[in-house]
């Protein structure tokens, strides 16, 4: 290959989206955008709710000679400026779709509204799907989707249910059975829309797929995973397969079980204990993303703030030998802390910075034993504590877990 033929080489898909946001810090310096490479698509504003597919772009882009890739950049720039949603409800009906999201992104939201305008946290377009989902509508475009606040149902004249009523028909009309069965039994949605997940919602899709008790999972936001209730080995399949993807996804939603209860999408937690188990470590898992995210928010919103508050960190521990998993917190006296809700908590006495006595207790003893100490924050999810004082050590040692050998 000659010079001159590697330099009218396209870029490679991550040159590509580095080439976009290259140009969209000089013509767009104040918008919050970042890539995702998995999902090949800029997700701008600080929700990610407008996200831009870059697939079809790219194609384009490749496919292109010099002149014309230079107006094609600048095409993509325009795509940036968000445009302006239909006036009417009729304009935009057809358009409507229904997303599933993980409630973290609710939270992540909540905390920034609450920084700029307390006011603003209640006008965001949620609803509670499950402890650890939310609903909430997208309008859909061919190389996008945005998402749309509460006050825009008003200006279009119709309440939430009507408009969700109609994104569920679009949904719907979106929707073939199109599955692969990717263990024994198990069968995971093949769409590649961006909505697969949002499919949980269509209760005859998954009783057509797996049979008259269907089981599902939502690990993520392009994965529906089915398996039938009536086979258990299935369903440890499907379990297993919900932990490798959330291994790597970098867009999780659920980490529940979903069985269907009079047409609707309910948790289900199974009676096979090998099944529990791997939910619960899933959850445990998913929890750490989350509170992870929410300490960082809670950080920064204390420092800008000049708030003295620790924001503990939600822990994983595994202990090999018993083969046991739970999670943790610390407790430290003498510092205000906000702690997460764990399995167990680590009490630490200290005197300066030397150690004088470490107890470990479970959650729900500690609760039973100190609720006086222990203040749910409102709102906050996952939950935190705002802890004040510190246990009596002679009560704490009485209700302590036994040392491991």
């Amino acid at each position: 290959m000659s010079l001159f033929d590697f330099l009218r080489r396209p870029p490679s898909p991550r040159g590509y989206a580095a080439l976009l946001l290259k140009k969209l810090a000089i013509h767009h310096p104040g918008e919050a955008v970042r890539f995702d490479e998995e999902g090949f698509r800029l997700l701008l504003g600080a929700d990610g709710g407008h996200a831009i597919n870059l697939h079809t772009l790219y194609a384009e882009y490749c496919a292109a000679g010099k002149p014309e890739r230079a107006r094609q950049l600048e095409r993509v720039l325009s795509l940036i400026e968000r445009s302006e949603l239909p006036a009417s409800f009729a304009d935009v009906r057809a358009r409507l779709m229904p997303v599933l999201r993980g409630r973290g992104l609710a939270e992540y939201l909540r905390l920034m509204a609450l920084d700029k305008d307390p006011q603003a946290a209640s006008a965001f377009l949620f609803r509670p799907f499950s402890s650890d989902t939310i609903l909430t509508l997208m309008v859909d475009s061919e190389q996008s989707m945005q998402s749309f606040r509460s006050d825009q149902l008003a200006q279009w004249g119709v309440s939430s249910d009507e408009a969700l009523a109609a994104a569920m028909d679009n949904l719907r009309d979106a929707t073939v059975d199109r599955f692969i069965q990717v263990e024994r039994g198990v069968f995971a949605g093949d769409w590649g829309d961006a909505y697969d997940s949002s499919r949980l919602l269509l209760p005859d899709l998954a009783h057509r797929i797996a049979g008259a008790n269907p089981l599902a999972m939502v690990p993520a936001r392009g994965t529906l995973l089915l398996a039938s209730g009536k086979d258990i080995e299935a369903v440890r399949a499907m379990v297993a397969l919900a932990r490798r993807i959330a291994d790597t996804e970098t867009r999780p939603v659920s980490a529940l079980m979903y069985r269907y209860e009079n047409g609707r999408a309910v948790a289900h937690v199974p009676d096979d204990a090998s099944v529990r188990s791997g939910l619960e470590s899933l959850g445990r898992q998913y929890l750490f993303g989350d509170y992870a995210a929410q300490k960082e928010t809670l950080d920064a919103l204390y420092e800008k703030s000049g708030t003295d508050v620790f924001v503990a960190s939600y822990k994983v521990m595994r202990d090999p030998a018993r083969d046991i998993e739970y999670s943790m917190c610390s407790w430290t006296r003498g510092v205000d802390a906000l702690l997460p809700r764990t399995d167990r908590v680590a009490l630490v006495d200290l005197d300066g910075d030397q150690m004088q006595e470490l107890i470990i207790v479970s959650w729900d003893a500690l609760q039973a034993a100190f609720g006086q100490l222990i203040q749910a924050l409102p709102d906050a999810w996952p939950q935190r504590y705002r802890v004040t004082g510190f246990p009596d050590l002679e009560r704490a040692r009485a209700i302590a877990l036994p040392a491991q050998p």
